[in-house]
Formats: C-alpha cells, sequence, structure tokens
C-alpha cells in the first residue's frame, strides 16, 4: 500500500468556494502535484471529522471507499500518543504507541502528537520516518501530512496520510534549515550541532542533513560525512564548474536566503543531476555561519526515457 500506516483522514472533495480557498492556501506552496493531493485529502478528511466527530470513523473504514482504497486510508492518535483509529492494522487501535520508533530511533508517534502541541486549531506539519514494510525488501522513507482537529465535541485528534517515495520539495528543506536557525539561536551552538548531527532527529530525512559552514567557506558541521570538519567547500564546484558554497555566500550578502542549483551525480550514477541547495546565514559571537541543506530535485518523467 502505497500509505503511511499512521495517523491520517483525508478527502478529495471540493464542494464549496471558502473550503477550496482554505484547501489551497495549505497546498499553494508546494511544487508537485502528488503532495498537493495528499494535502489536500487529509484537509478534507479533517472537515469531515470536525462536524462528525468519532462518527467519521466509520466512513474512513469502509475498504474500497475514496478514504481507504489501494492508494489512500486514514489514521488518527489522540495527543497522548493513543491509537484512535488504523483500518489497516486495527489491533493498534486503542493502545499507546508514544514509545514507538523507527529503525534509526525517529519518535514517530511523538512527532506527530507534538503537531498537536503547536498553537492553533488547525496546526499541521509533516513527518518522515523509515518504515519497514514486510513486501519490501528494504525499509523505506516516508512521510506523512498530519493534521491537527478539534472535533464538534471538543476533542483533539491528529490526523494523517502518508506516501511512500514522496517526492522532496523545496518547503521541506527551507522549513529544515529555518528550524535549525532557531534551534541555534535558542540553544546555543553546541546543543544544536548535536541535534543536527543524530539521525534519529527530525533534522535528518531522505538523506538530506543540515551542514553549517563559516565565512571562509569550512564546514563546521558535516553530518553527511561523520567526524569530519574543516572540509572546504568553497573549492568545491559542480559537474560543469559552477562554484556552489561560493555562489551562496555571495547571493547571501545582499538577501536574507539563497537558492542555487547545481549539477551533480547521485550515489551509484555517473550522469549528474540537478540538485537545489538553501541557504541563510547567521551572526553568532560576531561569526558568521552559513546553515544550508540540499537535496535532488524529482526528474521529469520526459527525462526519464
Amino acid at each position: 500500500m502505497a500509505a503511511a500506516a499512521l495517523i491520517i483522514i483525508s478527502a478529495f472533495v471540493y464542494s464549496c468556494s471558502s473550503k477550496t480557498d482554505s484547501i489551497g492556501s495549505k497546498t499553494a506552496g508546494y511544487m508537485y502535484e502528488d503532495t498537493k493531493q495528499l494535502v489536500g485529502f487529509v484537509e478534507e478528511a479533517a472537515t469531515v471529522l470536525e462536524k462528525q466527530g468519532s462518527e467519521a470513523f466509520a466512513e474512513f473504514g469502509k475498504k474500497n471507499s475514496r478514504w481507504f482504497n489501494e492508494n489512500w486510508y486514514l489514521f488518527a492518535y489522540d495527543i497522548n500518543g493513543v491509537c484512535i483509529f488504523h483500518p489497516v492494522t486495527p489491533e493498534l487501535v486503542g493502545k499507546n504507541l508514544s514509545s514507538m520508533t523507527d529503525i534509526v530511533g525517529k519518535p514517530v508517534i511523538k512527532m506527530i502528537t507534538d503537531v498537536g502541541r503547536q498553537p492553533g486549531k488547525d496546526a499541521h506539519g509533516w513527518v518522515f520516518y523509515h518504515w519497514v514494510d514486510r513486501s519490501q525488501f528494504d525499509p523505506m522513507w516516508k512521510a506523512s501530512y498530519i493534521r491537527k482537529v478539534i472535533d464538534k465535541n471538543n476533542r483533539l485528534y491528529l490526523l494523517g496520510c502518508g506516501l511512500d517515495n514522496q517526492k522532496m520539495e523545496k518547503v521541506f528543506i527551507k522549513d529544515n534549515v529555518d528550524r535549525a536557525i532557531d534551534l541555534i539561536k535558542t540553544k546555543g551552538i553546541n546543543e544544536a550541532f548535536r541535534g543536527f548531527s543524530d539521525p534519529a532527529s527530525p533534522f535528518c530525512f531522505f538523506n538530506t542533513y543540515i551542514t553549517v559552514v563559516d565565512s571562509s567557506g569550512k564546514t563546521l558541521l558535516d553530518p553527511a560525512f561523520p567526524g569530519m570538519t574543516r572540509r572546504d567547500l568553497a573549492s568545491f564546484k559542480d559537474a560543469v564548474g559552477k562554484a556552489v558554497i561560493v555562489e551562496a555566500i555571495e547571493k547571501l550578502k545582499s538577501s536574507d536566503e539563497a537558492w542555487v542549483q547545481y549539477l551533480w551525480p547521485k550515489p551509484g550514477e555517473m550522469l549528474p543531476s540537478r540538485k537545489l541547495l538553501y541557504c541563510r546565514k547567521i551572526v553568532m559571537d560576531s561569526n558568521t555561519l552559513y546553515v544550508c541543506s540540499d537535496f535532488y530535485l524529482a526528474t521529469p518523467i520526459w527525462m526519464r526515457l
């Protein structure tokens, strides 16, 4: 099944302009249609749950319906991590799964319930984790969109739906770097760097990491190369000779953020693929640090032929 085994409630109905406008505001920042469909699906289901309360789960659990099929299914947890609804694995219902982790120790359910602790009755967020599917040879990365829902009886649910092989979105990387900057500001460099280096933290997902370089382009933190520091990224050039970090630092002289596209082969491949770097700067103790992350852009179908 393509949908993830956690908290999810979604629907593909667009019945009125105000509802469509609300969903549109949630999907506007994404590049890919399947991401927009997933978010819209969960947001529609959240609207149903708000109005109907727990009675909605009977509808969400009907097999071969728009809510539960070979592509999608919904799940729900309460704020304490107790599974409220799970049509694929109903034996989970009623169990407190707050201590559950993925294969690298990511506290999956805690990350889900953390969405419910955000302010706003419609708070939402993404959870990225490895999931072991018994039908797969290797564990796969999964992405679940989680929505906080407060129903007509003032009961709080965490609702979500997930996808295998989720395309990396620019907003995922931007949000990750923005959160990293906030952590550095609030917790200091040493504690923040420990978090960025921990594969079980939310900062490491889909083989992307937070990298920090100094004003000369040398790495201060390099989770992709554990144990290494002071790599000279100022001298790094892509497959066509672009000095990626130098260009990002130059852009940040006149901007608060920088995006740089470049070409680099994926692991195990010879031909270069498109990568996108996002970078921001922060001044700590009179030192300028550059906080970055990059990812491979999805390859269009016409380029795969």
